[in-house]
Formats: C-alpha cells, sequence, structure tokens
C-alpha cells in the first residue's frame, strides 16, 4: 500500500469518527428537549365533581352532544383549562368538557372543607323541612346543587348565611333556603312579646323584665319539632368559645332584659311567631355577636336581636372559671 493510500484511509477513519460523534450528540440533544424522561412531564390535576350529576360534551357549549356524566366526588382528570368551561377525562378515559362551575380544585375542597369544620363547631339546632328543598354547596342558588331533601325531614341546622341555611347533609355541610326549614331551638330560654305588653310609646331601650326563674313554665314556641336525636358534646373552638356548658359546669344567667318593641307595622299587618337569635355570653357578662337564626317579617327579627343584644348576664363557668359560650334565645311575638 503507497503512502498516499495511508494518508487517504486514515482521513476517512477519522471523518467516519467525527460523523459518529456528531450523531451521537445530536441523539443526546433530541433526547434532552423532546422529553425523553417521565419527571419532566406535568402532573396532571384531579377535579372533583359538586353536583348531584353533570354532562361531559363534546365541545364547550351547553348544546354539544353528550359523551359522559359523572355525579357527586367523582374525580376527573384536567386535560386543558378553558376558562368557563375545561376539558376532562374521566375514570373510564373517556375525554370531553364540563362546566368548570360545576368542579373544584384540590385547595378549593381543601378551603371547603375546613370551613365545614368551623361550622360544625356552631352549637347544633333541631330544623324540619316544611316543603321539598334543594340544597346547594354554599349559601346561594348559582351555587352547584348537591341534592334535595323532601317535606318532613329533620335536619341538624348550624347557622345561617344570608337567606341560607347551613345543615347537616351526610358528612357534609349544605345549604337549603331559610323558606323552605322551620327552625327549633328546643330547650332553650322562652321570651313572649305580646302586643300589650309594651306600649308603642315604649322603646326597646326603655322596656326590661326581670329574669325569668323557670324557663320550662314558658309557654311553647308556635312550631313543634321533636326533640334532637343526639346531642353533640361541647366543643371549645380555637377562639375559647364553647358550644354548650360542659357537663359540670353552670349555665348562664339572666341578670337584666331589655324587652323587644313590637313594630305597629307587624301589628297591623297580623304578624306575629317565634324568632329565635344566638349570641356569645361573655365571661363578663355581655352578649354580642348576635345573630338571627330564624326571622320574620316587619322587622320582628332585628327587633329581637337588637334588645337581646343589650342583656345582661351572670357567666357560665366552668371547673370554677367564667367561659364564653353560645346562647340561644326563642322570641315569641303574640298578637293580642
Amino acid at each position: 500500500m503507497t503512502d498516499s493510500q495511508t494518508r487517504h484511509g486514515r482521513g476517512l477513519l477519522v471523518v467516519i469518527g467525527l460523523a459518529v460523534l456528531f450523531f451521537a450528540l445530536l441523539a443526546m440533544i433530541i433526547l434532552r428537549t423532546g422529553g425523553g424522561s417521565p419527571e419532566a412531564d406535568p402532573k396532571l390535576e384531579t377535579l372533583t365533581v359538586l353536583p348531584v350529576r353533570i354532562r361531559i360534551r363534546t365541545e364547550p357549549n351547553a348544546r354539544a352532544p353528550v359523551v359522559a356524566t359523572a355525579t357527586t366526588g367523582d374525580r376527573l382528570t384536567l386535560l386543558e383549562d378553558g376558562g368557563g368551561w375545561v376539558r376532562v377525562q374521566t375514570a373510564d378515559g373517556l375525554a370531553g368538557w364540563a362546566e368548570r362551575a360545576n368542579l373544584e380544585r384540590t385547595a378549593e375542597q381543601e378551603r371547603r372543607l375546613k370551613r365545614y369544620e368551623t361550622i360544625r363547631k356552631l352549637p347544633p339546632l333541631q330544623g324540619v323541612a316544611s316543603v321539598r328543598a334543594q340544597l346547594y354547596s354554599g349559601p346561594g342558588i348559582f351555587y352547584p346543587l348537591t341534592g334535595e331533601i323532601a317535606d318532613g325531614t329533620r335536619v341538624v341546622v348550624y347557622t345561617r348565611d344570608h337567606d341560607f341555611y347551613a345543615i347537616e347533609h351526610g358528612d357534609q355541610i349544605a345549604y337549603a333556603s331559610v323558606d323552605a326549614i322551620d327552625v327549633s331551638a328546643s330547650g332553650s330560654p322562652q321570651l313572649d312579646v305580646q302586643t300589650a305588653s309594651v306600649p308603642a310609646t315604649t322603646t326597646a331601650e326603655t322596656a326590661t323584665a326581670p329574669p325569668v326563674a323557670d324557663t320550662a313554665a314558658a309557654e311553647p314556641p308556635p312550631i313543634a319539632i321533636p326533640e334532637p336525636v343526639v346531642e353533640p358534646a361541647p366543643v371549645e373552638r380555637s377562639t375559647g368559645v364553647y358550644s354548650a356548658v360542659p357537663p359540670g359546669g353552670t349555665q348562664p344567667e339572666e341578670l337584666n332584659r331589655v324587652m323587644p318593641r313590637y313594630p305597629s307595622s307587624a301589628r297591623r299587618a297580623g304578624v306575629g311567631g317565634a324568632v329565635v337569635v344566638r349570641g356569645i355570653v361573655r365571661r363578663d357578662g355581655t352578649i354580642d355577636n348576635v345573630e338571627i337564626i330564624r326571622d320574620l317579617e316587619y322587622g320582628l327579627g332585628e327587633e329581637a336581636r337588637r334588645a337581646v343584644s343589650r342583656w345582661r348576664f351572670r357567666p357560665a363557668t366552668y371547673r370554677g372559671e367564667p367561659i364564653d359560650v353560645y346562647y340561644t334565645v326563642t322570641v315569641n311575638f303574640r298578637l293580642q
């Protein structure tokens, strides 16, 4: 072999080596930029269905054909977020579009359940559905539907939020219209306000009544709701407020009552009945955070709330020390 042929062979080997190295580097670049490793893939998010039933459609349109359905608690994989509509995939692998308002993210669910946990620490009241009522995930008709209750269903009521009651529904909290639920504060102190008991010229600021020694002798409220089957144990909230006086403690004692005024407009309209208000009796004997749980027209609920806010108490005690505790009063407005 001549020297020229040897040099040519060596040059060819160098070219081949460089080519191999080039393609090896090119392959590495392609693998790195092409999403090669699974760890680089974005984590798919899961959404939870809120309403009783939703329809998953072929397009983000309420009139589009239905691909699948999902019910409360079902989990869907989020594929694409389109604002008011999101593209999701069911556990069966079916993909389609669903309304975003009917689904909640994990963080949203955690906030909702935390809010429910706080609500459940409030003292429960007993109620009964006076009509068939729809239940919502929040206090308004624009929240997703989560179920319904039949006429006559007994429910546990925790609080009122605008025109909705937060009630126990399975292992969660649902909201029902206040017009659909009759609430009773069974066993709570009763106060009768009659048209003749406070003259029209007397204001709530000047009218007082002595404390009632025996609330059991008071006339029962107009609505009759069965007593609760199970009473939960008192729970102290993070704020230090008890839902009820623990066993062995003493109940708050009314020292001074301010009588609610019976509005003349309510008397003329013939409106009367029971108003339920709830507040916190503090360690110093005052009461605050008074809210209207069961309201009546013509300002009767507000009159009861305003008067009860000015009551004074001998505070509740537990283990010999005064405590903050919720206090519920039923104010019966009676026409003469």
